[in-house]
């Protein structure tokens, strides 16, 4: 029996006595006034409208009972359409919780019955389609409301399932039976395996619906089917396997019968379903599901009126491919990524063919938007299948699929593009040098080619395999390359010369010195004249940056270019004021501040304080949100503030007051209901976070200028050093609260490094008498205190959400940075048994699980940076990288109090490893263990002996662990362990471990550049391994007995280290050493060609240090010419020349 819920008598009827919604009558709304209220939230009139809206959500939190009864019978009654669907989306709303907490538990079993046999009458009765599809919408939300399966909802809403069972028959209305399939499709979200608990009948109604004469009805069943597919496990969706070939068979009809809305919104639906069960496909025989797809995807852009329709189609084909890359990667299958591959190439073919379209359109943004959709889908697919297929698989049917399409009669230069774009798009994927090769050279051959977007593609395909495979290619094909680019910058075509600038800029960022010379007076001119005929702005803004780039590689080789290129620098400067060119102003400013830290301050000093009074005026007068110069300006008075040093100081008065202005910015609590949508441009602008129960929101632009101008303070820390002490005070103060900034972990973390900046300066002024000890004190005691309460309370919730463990992971980076910095004695006994409790208390209520992210952690000890590039961002933190950086806390505690550390911390930090070693134990748990004693064995040293038996044998075992992370801080440990003389015992065991770990490992890590995670990990692995080999053979060679001098060797040919420069700076000055020492090792004459290669391999790089530079550029220069000579006759031409540089390095430096 279906309860029908009639207007109530006492409702007014009479439009002239409306009340407001609020007003009751003998406990009643007004029928006249709800449905005055929803003809006011139909209106264009914003201010009407929303006073609308605020009345129904008053009488949504005052009154629910009567609204939903006045709603219920505005949709029984006589009145508009737009009335009663309105209603319908209102109930839904307030049912559903959509936009305040949900009604329904307020609501009395009386009104809930009556609303419940409302929306099934108004569902098969209402004469209108739209209202009866709201009806539908708001069954469902009901549905949600009232159970939470499928038994609960039979027993709560008895009459539901047999209504909907009853609607969906075919002597229903179409509309009917479509509204009740898109019921249960909902309902499939939440409840498909009580479906299933009944799948014959289901089946059968299922079979029936998508055999049936309306084609919205098919549609609506194969997207049921597709729903129950996305929402069941694979075993228990089996049954559906028996009416895919039906489900296949509706997208095939609606296709040829042009009835591309159903279809569209069917392949949705699929796409939904294979990308969370793609196994389900393979399972039931998908020849004519891939058949179809493809043939959809086959079909011209003209095909059909609504171009999604194609774009699903692919997108469909794309995820059933990516969720079942083990099939499509077996021999017998791979002709169906062949067939993905081909498509997509011939996707990339649809691109605008008048070429003065394309330069007209693109010459001042560089952008391709004249080209289809088409084509940038193609592009996008084919880096996503880079990504998840190995490249040994896909990269032979990518040139298969180039080379056949490229040798095809009817062949344009479209074929040559697609083909070039392809090999581009893949290319970052790649770890083989040997396809590296491959590509370069594909890309390289037609750099000349006749038609200009041949020739624009093959210069960004250079730009970007010069991006994703540095330094191999500069050091490989500059040769190549680099007159190609000349040649290309003085194309006639100006894209295409914007397109070989940026390219330059890609490849010369690391070239040396020496591949430049012969033609750095070329590509000077070249870019000159593009600055100077202004053809494009972004060709010119390019220029300035390839400049900037040619003389950081240059080196000193630009002073003898600096007369020319500063004035034009300047003049740009001077003359580029009108509001189109602030970018290329930026650019400039940008360009000298590079150019003066390559000539150095003495050369740059009266130019830059020149270009700084230009720049004080603009960043005195403030910029807007969106001001390009902004930026530019920030980072040129950060670069010539490292320029000029403590000359910088005279503007650091009139610069601070900006900056902090800038850093006061706080976010806002915004109002939900007056939050952007997404397609509104301000919400993308809008950076949300919440915080308890307010929603609190800053503009992106403002978070960026917020970043800036962190950066900026930063740099004036570190070049004024001891000199800015006097500015401490009032930057303390403003960056105090920046420490508990919940917006942006980025900016956050920017903030933590502040302290840590100052905290190296106050160090440095103490040491050099600027100021008393009890300065740097009072500074780190006043943080510490700040950020050891508030890690010391526990988050909201009694548990850590990714807010909490980005903060504390912030603030625990932070502790151990300014500690570290501050040096020994600035902590008292106390205070290190304050900061080691807190940590002990947090590391405790971080418990383990079983689903946690394995994300490897930020090393320890990394350098101080405010670089993009080297922040974490604001992705997602995992509870390991927490634990690790509160383990860093203990190891900078080592640093500033030894003593101190050994007597509190070391004992129950040792006790907890060896909770983490029982032999139950996680790989999470293995793995912070080793962490833990790798620093501290390394630390504390023979200190740490005591402990041992505790961790060394099991590190001993963990070198060969299943687990990557595991096996480098085992390995690690080793190594660190080997130093001490009562290693010799476990030499040899650890040596022959290593070995193994080399064998398996060496060289795919000797060959292959690590691209992905996990491919990194397992380098960070080897690499540790490595170093740890070199400590065995330097202090246990006795041990090692006749396999010492393999061992030596093993070492040397492994060397140098490439992904881990922590490990490999401390390797190769181990190296070092040992030939200042004169090592028979590493001096014999057969040795001495393979060590200076890897000398000259780690100089000048992130594998080196300053200092370490020094002592290889002195070491060889002692070596003698005519010695050198002869030993560099063995090694590559790349190394020789880095063998000058060290050379010209020893002279300067003497």
């Amino acid at each position: 029996h279906i309860l029908c819920l009639e207007a109530p008598r006492e409702f007014s009827t009479n439009p002239g006595g409306a009340r407001p919604i609020g007003a009751r009558a003998r406990g009643k709304m007004d029928l006249a006034a709800i449905c005055e209220v929803l003809q006011a939230t139909q209106l264009s009139d914003g201010a009407l409208r929303s006073a609308a809206e605020q009345k129904l959500n008053e009488a949504a939190s005052g009154s629910p009972k009567q609204l939903v009864a006045a709603l219920a019978t505005v949709l029984a009654g006589d009145v508009a359409v737009e009335l009663r669907q309105e209603a319908a989306v209102i109930l839904r709303q307030i049912i559903a919780g959509t936009t305040r907490e949900s009604v329904w538990s307020e609501l009395d079993e009386q009104t809930q019955r009556a609303l419940m046999g409302q929306l099934l009458s108004s569902l098969s009765q209402d004469s209108s389609r739209p209202v009866r599809r709201s009806v539908g919408q708001a069954i469902a939300a009901t549905a949600r409301s009232v159970a939470e399966d499928l038994d609960e909802l039979t027993l709560n809403w008895p009459e539901l399932l047999p209504a909907l069972s009853r609607f969906v028959g075919s002597e229903c209305e179409t509309e009917t039976r479509v509204v009740a399939l898109g019921v249960l499709k909902s309902l499939a979200e939440t409840m498909s395996d009580g479906f299933m608990e009944k799948a014959g009948q289901l089946t059968a109604m299922l079979t029936a619906t998508l055999q049936d004469a309306s084609p919205e009805v098919r549609a609506a069943g194969a997207q049921l089917v597709l729903q129950l597919v996305e929402s069941l496990e694979a075993e228990a969706a089996a049954p559906l396997a028996q009416v895919m070939p039906a489900v296949t068979s509706c997208l095939q009809g609606f296709a040829n019968e042009g009835i591309e809305e159903p279809l569209k919104e069917t392949l949705e639906a699929l796409i939904a379903a294979a990308d969370a069960e793609p196994e389900f496909f393979k399972e039931t025989g998908m020849e004519a599901l891939w058949a179809t797809l493809l043939k959809l995807c086959s079909c011209g852009a003209q095909a059909f009126s609504c171009v999604k329709v194609r774009h699903s189609a692919m997108e469909a084909a794309m995820s059933l491919a990516v969720g079942l890359d083990g099939d499509f990667s077996k021999p017998e299958d791979q002709a169906l990524l062949e067939q993905l591959v081909a498509l997509n190439v011939e996707w990339m073919l649809e691109v605008e063919e008048d070429v003065d379209v394309w330069l007209s359109e693109g010459k001042d943004d560089d952008q391709d938007e004249c080209d289809d959709e088409a084509v940038r889908i193609g592009e996008i697919n084919l880096d996503h299948l880079a990504e998840e297929f190995d490249e040994d698989i896909l990269m032979p049917l990518i040139f298969k699929v180039i080379q056949l399409a490229l040798q095809s009669p009817t062949a344009t230069w479209k074929h040559t593009r697609a083909a070039v774009m392809a090999i581009s798009q893949v290319v970052e994927h790649i770890e083989d040098t040997a396809w590296v090769d491959r590509c370069v050279e594909f890309i390289a051959q037609n750099l000349n080619h006749l038609h200009p977007r041949v020739r624009y593609a093959s210069f960004w395909g250079v730009a970007q395999v010069s991006y994703d495979h540095s330094p191999y290619v500069q050091e490989t094909h500059h040769e190549t390359l680099l007159p190609a680019i000349l040649q290309g910058i003085s194309d006639t075509n100006i894209r295409v010369a914007t397109s070989a600038v940026h390219a330059f800029m890609s490849l010369g960022e690391e070239l040396d010195a020496e591949d430049l010379d012969p033609h750095m007076d070329d590509l000077l001119t070249k870019m000159f004249q593009h600055l100077a005929d202004g053809q494009s702005r972004v060709l010119q803004e390019n220029c300035l940056s390839g400049i900037a780039i040619l003389a950081e590689a240059a080196e000193e080789l630009f002073v003898e270019y600096y007369g020319r290129v500063v004035p034009m620098l300047k003049q740009i400067i001077q003359n580029a004021t009108g509001e189109k060119d602030r970018s290329l102003r930026g650019k400039a400013f940008s360009c000298a501040s590079i150019v003066g830290s390559v000539v150095g301050k003495e050369m740059f000093s009266a130019d830059a304080h020149e270009i700084m009074q230009v720049m004080m005026q603009l960043m005195l007068a403030g910029f807007a949100g969106d001001d390009p110069l902004r930026e530019s300006c920030h980072e040129a008075a950060s670069k010539m503030a490292e320029t000029l040093g403590k000359d910088f100081k005279p503007y650091v008065p009139a610069l601070l007051p900006g900056i902090f202005t800038i850093l006061q910015q706080r976010p806002e609590e915004i109002d939900p209901a007056e939050m952007p949508d997404d397609d509104d441009d301000d919400e993308r602008d809008m950076s949300l976070t919440l915080v308890g129960e307010k929603v609190l929101g800053l503009k992106t632009s403002v978070l960026s200028e917020m970043k800036e101008a962190l950066d900026l303070c930063n740099m004036l820390v570190r070049s004024l050093s001891d000199d800015f002490i006097e500015f401490m005070p009032a930057v303390c103060q403003n960056l105090l609260p920046l420490l508990d900034f919940r917006l942006s972990e980025d900016l956050r973390e920017r903030a933590f490094r502040s302290w840590e900046l100052l905290a190296g300066s106050a160090r440095a002024a103490v040491e050099h008498g600027v100021a008393e000890m009890s300065v740097l004190q009072e500074l780190v005691g006043q943080f510490l205190r700040t950020v050891m309460a508030a890690m010391a309370e526990k988050p909201e919730g009694e548990d850590f959400d990714q807010a909490a463990l980005g903060l504390m992971k912030a603030r625990a980076m932070g502790v151990s940075g300014v500690i570290r910095k501050a040096g020994e004695g600035v902590l008292t006994k106390d205070v290190v048994r304050d900061v080691s409790a807190v940590i002990l208390q947090v590391l405790a209520s971080l418990d383990f699980s079983e689903d946690e992210s394995r994300e490897v952690p930020v090393r320890r000890g990394a350098p101080v940076s405010d670089e993009d590039d080297e922040l974490e961002g604001d992705g997602l933190v995992s509870r390991q990288q927490v634990r690790f950086c509160l383990v860093d806390v203990a190891g900078a505690l080592v640093h500033s109090g030894r003593d101190f550390f050994i007597e509190i911390f070391l004992p129950p930090l040792m006790e907890m490893v060896v909770k983490l070693l029982r032999p139950d134990g996680s790989e999470l748990e293995r793995s912070l263990a080793f962490y833990i004693v790798d620093d501290i064995v390394d630390s504390v040293s023979d200190k740490s002996i005591p402990y041992w038996n505790g961790f060394m044998n099991q590190a001993l075992q963990g070198m060969v662990d299943k687990s990557a992370m595991v096996r480098q801080y085992a390995a690690s440990t080793i190594g660190h362990a080997a130093r001490q003389p009562i290693f010799a015992q476990m030499a040899p065991s650890a040596a022959m471990q290593i070995h193994r770990v080399l064998q398996k490992h060496g060289e795919r890590h000797r060959r292959r550049r690590a691209v992905k995670a996990d491919a990194k990990q397992n380098a960070l692995a080897v690499d540790s391994c490595i170093k740890a080999l070199g400590y065995i053979c330097e202090h246990h060679e006795a041990q090692l007995g006749t396999d010492a001098g393999t061992a030596w060797q093993i070492w040397l040919s492994n060397l140098p280290l490439r992904y881990d420069q922590d490990a490999g700076q401390r390797t190769h000055a181990q190296l070092l050493g040992l030939v200042a020492r004169s090592h028979p090792a590493v001096t014999s004459q057969e040795q001495l060609p393979k060590v200076l290669a890897i000398l000259a391999d780690v100089y000048e790089t992130g594998f080196s240090t300053t200092a370490l530079d020094r002592e290889i550029a002195s070491t060889v220069s002692r070596v003698g010419e005519e010695p050198l000579m002869e030993i560099c006759s063995g090694i590559t031409e790349k190394q020789q020349k880095k063998v000058k540089q060290m050379l010209r390095g020893a002279q300067a430096g003497a």
